[in-house]
């Protein structure tokens, strides 16, 4: 396999890593928020950390399968696509501070910027899935993500308009 793409197992090891890093960004955002907004960033931290756990699930089956081929989960298209984005973009970014809910405004456009980019690296991993069980997930996880970024557009809107 060339070194330009990732292997299914490690496409998953970078979704769980990005779970992670969603669910640390609102539990740290629900330190600095109260009310609705408050229950929203806790809500979303309990979906990332399930969407880890899903992911953690299927990382633990298919690699417990030790004759399996890995490399079939994804094409070499969307695993070069894939390892591109995320060492531009999603483990590039600065680390938001442990007050940027101090800051509601700034806060929600990177969460929006974040749940976008999400959306964007899980829709081209479904789409270089033929099908099967990571196929599902994926769709389900898609649909939540697509959610948490329609909130935050919302309460922007609401922000810009007070």
């Amino acid at each position: 396999m060339s070194s330009n793409t990732f292997n299914g197992l490690e496409i998953l090891k970078i979704a769980i890593l990005m779970e992670e890093e969603g669910r640390s960004f609102y539990t740290n955002g629900a330190k600095y928020t109260t009310g609705k907004i408050k229950d929203f960033l806790l809500a979303a931290a309990g979906q990332e950390f399930l969407h880890k756990e899903q992911f953690t699930k299927l990382y633990n089956d298919l690699s417990s399968k030790k004759d399996v081929d890995y490399d079939y989960l994804f094409d070499a298209e969307v695993t070069s696509y894939l390892k591109a984005l995320i060492e531009d973009k999603v483990f590039d970014k600065k680390e938001p501070s442990e007050d940027a809910f101090k800051d509601l405004k700034s806060a929600i456009e990177y969460a929006v910027k974040s749940e976008k980019l999400t959306v964007e690296v899980y829709t081209k991993m479904y789409k270089g899935i033929a099908e099967g069980e990571v196929k599902e997930v994926l769709f389900k996880l898609i649909d939540e993500e697509k959610a948490h970024i329609d909130y935050f557009t919302k309460l922007l809107n609401e922000i810009d308009n007070d």
